[in-house]
């Protein structure tokens, strides 16, 4: 005859204990405790499983026409998706704008998305172009085309490919052509200095619209290249734009939380070089791209990435792992350290301190 609040008390105690230790209490669960199988406590106390995709990384398709959990936008309730936007969407700096300040929507992005590819990786991955094997293949095999490349980089988590094609003809837009000649020869400085994110979150949790405009001050138009580190390389046939997220701690920590959340996020992104000159306006669209609702952990794919002269594990691998995993680790590397040995003030080298039992 114990009290609602005794036995609810009483009941969270015992469900954190396996079945064989129910018995050694003796209580008697006729009543107020239903005897619990060892499979339904395991159903109970389980943790939510992800469902990374198994893949060789050669065997990778780069286009999104392979039915991949990871896949073009079918209809509109569809989700783990991306989809192509019309960059009319968004307003750019018109050709008088030096003088009047105004913008316009801007003409349609002179890249296409080819299709978007998750990997999660215990280590950074830069320059996806030349690391990842099955894309470097397909741009050797694709040389008729000019790319561009987006590899955003979340520490310890995922790397986020997004491919694209050009489809503007060279010469019909020549303030396009020049501004995108001049990012091209241009140092790391002018590149950072002019690559411009355009980002847009169309639909999203409370808590997730909160934190971003707490932390991000709100979505605008930002030079990511002064916010974030942005390591840019040039290929033959392709443009690739490396975005550190992990070279901010406060942008860390909100893309972690955005990862997390993402199956409940539809956001538009987008990418252009600045015009300053008046040679350089109309601005156009870069690329643009929509995600919608994506599960992260089910349409990543697994890739035990490691850098040429790895020695020990990478301090990715320290964060979105288990405790073992981490014990393991911290293990393995102490026990490819030398051993240390104590120095006298006298310069001679003093026997090692025992440790204490």
């Amino acid at each position: 005859k114990r009290s609602l609040k005794q036995r609810r008390c009483s009941t969270a105690a015992d469900l954190s204990k396996p079945p064989a230790e129910y018995v050694k209490v003796g209580r008697s669960f006729s009543i107020d405790f239903p005897v619990r199988t060892e499979e339904a406590f395991r159903m109970a106390t389980r943790r939510p499983e992800t469902k990374t995709v198994h893949k060789a990384i050669e065997d990778v398709v780069w286009n999104h026409e392979n039915n991949d959990s990871f896949h073009l936008q079918k209809s509109e309730d569809d989700t783990n998706c991306y989809k192509r936007v019309n960059a009319s969407h968004f307003k750019l700096r018109g050709r008088n704008y030096l003088k009047d300040n105004q913008k316009y929507s801007s003409a349609s992005a002179a890249y296409e998305l080819v299709c978007c590819k998750v990997f999660k990786t215990r280590h950074k991955m830069n320059n996806a172009a030349k690391e990842i094997e099955s894309l470097r293949s397909f741009l050797a095999d694709h040389t008729d085309n000019d790319y561009f490349i987006i590899n955003w980089l979340v520490p310890g988590h995922y790397t986020v490919v997004q491919l694209y094609v050009r489809k503007l003809p060279v010469g019909e837009d020549k303030a396009f052509d020049k501004v995108l000649k001049k990012y091209r020869e241009g140092d790391a400085k002018y590149r950072s200095s002019r690559f411009k994110l355009v980002p847009e979150v169309q639909e999203a949790p409370m808590a997730i619209k909160g934190l971003i405009n707490t932390l991000l001050g709100g979505l605008r138009p930002v030079l990511i290249g002064n916010k974030l580190t942005c390591t840019h390389y040039t290929g033959k046939n392709y443009i690739e734009i490396d975005i550190d997220t992990g070279s901010s701690r406060i942008v860390s920590f909100a893309a972690s939380s955005m990862v997390q959340a993402f199956s409940g996020i539809t956001a538009f992104t987008g990418f252009l070089i600045e015009g300053r000159e008046e040679d350089e306006l109309p601005e156009r669209m870069l690329a643009i791209h929509s995600l919608t609702k994506i599960a992260i952990g089910d349409v990543s794919i697994d890739y035990d990435y490691a850098p040429s002269g790895t020695t020990q594990t990478s301090a990715w691998s320290f964060f979105g792992r288990s405790r073992s995993q981490k014990i393991n680790d911290v293990k393995a590397i102490k026990e490819k350290r030398p051993p240390q040995r104590a120095h006298s003030c006298l310069g001679k080298i003093a026997s090692p301190r025992r440790s204490a039992k």
